[in-house]
């Protein structure tokens, strides 16, 4: 795939995709057989994607994303975004806060030549969030929580 294509891609995946979230662009531009080795969703594919951001969605209300920065070649696109969401919904056992969170992350996406992602690498700070909804002490608190 050309560059362009592929930042273009990027952008789908964070802005349209997810942010609207748009299930059509899911099953136009991920492979059927996408199957990141760290999501641990009984599905692939499109319909895996799918599946995690409907059940990231029904936690996090009003889920948005900003791209940063985007830079491709002719495999790959790197994407810095920020994303905003209310957490209104149950997520890993936390009640809903109802609270505005912020997050700052990055990810890369993997896309064959015809133009369909094939994998996907993400990281952000789970912690860092769960601290903004303090549903967590910060980090320099943790030490009062461990025998001495």
């Amino acid at each position: 795939m050309s560059v362009e294509r592929n930042k273009e891609i990027g952008r789908l995946w964070f802005e349209e995709m997810w942010s609207k979230p748009d299930f059509d662009i899911a099953r136009e531009i991920i492979h059927p057989d996408y199957d990141p080795e760290w999501v641990h969703i009984p599905k692939k594919g499109p319909e895996q994607v799918i599946y995690e951001m409907k059940y990231f969605r029904s936690a996090f209300h009003e889920l948005k994303y900003k791209i940063q920065n985007i830079i491709a070649d002719e495999s790959k696109v790197w994407v810095h975004y920020k994303a905003s969401a209310i957490h209104g919904g149950n997520a890993w056992g936390f009640e809903p806060t109802n609270k505005k969170v912020e997050l700052e992350a990055m990810a890369i996406l993997e896309i064959n030549k015809y133009g369909k992602v094939t994998n996907s690498w993400g990281a952000f700070s789970l912690f860092d969030m769960l601290v903004e909804l303090e549903l967590v002490p910060p980090l320099w608190e943790l030490s009062k929580y461990f025998p001495k």
